[in-house]
């Protein structure tokens, strides 16, 4: 059997064509993995000229790889002893590891310190966004209650009801002052009822004052702004005496231009309204 030679050497100037082996590629070069910026890329473009097959340098590459994996345990297994003492041979490096202990301590002492912290400021802003939002829920009951003052104000002005005067001087009896409240009472059911003879007379499209509905819907807005809010509110408690005020003043206009109306549809529309005013 004939001796292999590689790419690059000296073939035999006596052999025959026929006679000569054909060449195979040099074994890879192992100092070539050593190197500190080794690349796969440009180390396989270098392989270029080895007239190889792929295959052929997987199977090489596999071959140099577990010939080093078995040169690695032939180093352990000579050397088993020394690796098995290697440990007890360590000495002096005790305060560096005491150190190093010390160092993890006072650095996880450091981050519990932090996370504390963030902690504390964590619920700090969890109580302030709690009390932003109570204050701005009481801000939006003082608005609404804002609101409904206002619309009392505003309806009673348009149905000419005005507020009994108290005598804050000489402080009269009960007697004299609940007579007072029954003047008072049924002065403003008569300019009521005089007022809406007039305001009431001329009807839109359905038969009904504009008015009339526009005043209508104004008490029910206010009772629907009472809903939505506190009933029990000691604001709203104190304003039931006006809004039956205004509620009477109502239904009164509302029977009298019932009373007056000749059409039966129109007088069912106001029977509506007076239902949802006294609903």
């Amino acid at each position: 059997m004939s001796s292999r030679f590689y790419f690059g050497e000296d073939s035999d100037p006596d052999a025959s064509d026929n006679d000569t082996p054909l060449p195979f590629p040099k074994p890879l070069d192992r100092e070539a993995f050593l190197a500190p910026d080794f690349d796969p890329t440009a180390f396989l473009s270098t392989l270029s000229n080895r007239f190889q097959t792929l295959e052929d340098l997987q199977t090489e590459l596999r071959e140099l790889s577990q010939a080093l994996n078995k040169e690695l345990i032939d180093l352990v297994n000579e050397n088993y002893q020394d690796f098995l003492t290697l440990g007890s041979t360590l000495s002096g490096g005790e305060d560096k590891i005491e150190e190093i202990r010390l160092g993890l301590l006072g650095f996880q002492r450091d981050v519990k310190g932090v996370r504390d912290q963030v902690e504390q400021r964590r619920e700090d802003i969890l109580a302030l966004l709690k009390q932003k939002k109570a204050l701005a829920k009481e801000a939006s009951l003082g608005r609404g209650l804002l609101e409904i003052a206002e619309r009392l104000d505003e309806l009673e002005n348009n149905l000419r009801i005005s507020k009994p005067k108290t005598d804050q001087q000489n402080g009269k009896t009960a007697s004299i002052q609940r007579s007072r409240d029954a003047e008072w009472s049924e002065t403003w059911e008569e300019d009521t009822l005089d007022d809406s003879d007039d305001e009431f007379d001329h009807d839109d499209d359905n038969g009904v004052s504009p008015r009339l509905r526009q005043r209508t819907d104004d008490l029910l807005i206010i009772k629907h702004l009472i809903h939505i809010h506190n009933p029990q509110h000691p604001f709203i408690l104190a304003q039931d005496p006006r809004l039956r005020k205004i509620q009477e003043s109502l239904v009164s206009s509302l029977e009298t231009t019932i009373k007056r109306e000749p059409d039966i549809k129109v007088k069912q529309r106001l029977l509506q309204l007076r239902s949802s005013i006294e609903g």
